[in-house]
């Protein structure tokens, strides 16, 4: 009996905290990095996050940049899609995008300064930490992502979980 309460509370204990982390940038600046570091994103993903299905597609990086494209459905339902691109500034990376409702009307203003941005914090092996937002790759066809999100004063993280489709 003791054994069996060992194995089920080992099932129970949370996932380690690097798994799961998501850091600010604070006051410091980006570290040095290149796109190379993260181009094992290059290709087509697909999973959950969001109570729903999740696809996250990443073009090969070109010039030091890559661009994706991001769309979460919901009972069958399209919701909202994210144009994505890793960018190189001053010697480091930045995640922007920019999010579009199913009509393609758009959340943000049309301006490329309204873009919604996250500098690099930190790579890790195969863990990119933007401020916010954590890729983290978890063998050669499973990737997870944990976004901070904040609502009236409440902030919680949203983990996806995505397999390689391509």
């Amino acid at each position: 009996m003791r054994r069996l309460i060992a194995i089920l509370s080992l099932l129970l204990l949370p996932l380690p905290v690097a798994a799961q982390e998501v850091r600010s940038l604070g006051e410091g600046e980006s570290p040095p990095a290149s796109i190379d570091q993260i181009a094992w994103l290059a290709g087509s993903w697909q999973g959950t996050g969001f109570g729903g299905e999740s696809h996250e597609s990443w073009l090969p990086p070109v010039n030091g940049q890559m661009a994706g494209i991001f769309h979460q459905s919901n009972d069958g339902e399209l919701r909202f899609y994210e144009l994505l691109q890793f960018v190189p500034r001053d010697g480091s990376l930045v995640l922007r995008l920019k999010h579009f409702n199913a009509d393609l009307s758009g959340w943000e203003d049309n301006s490329a300064e309204t873009a919604v941005e996250f500098p690099l914090v930190a790579i890790d092996g195969d863990t990119a930490y933007f401020s916010g937002i954590t890729y983290s790759r978890i063998g050669d066809d499973e990737m997870h992502i944990h976004l901070r999100l904040s609502s009236n004063g409440e902030t919680r993280i949203e983990t996806f979980t995505f397999t390689r489709i391509d």
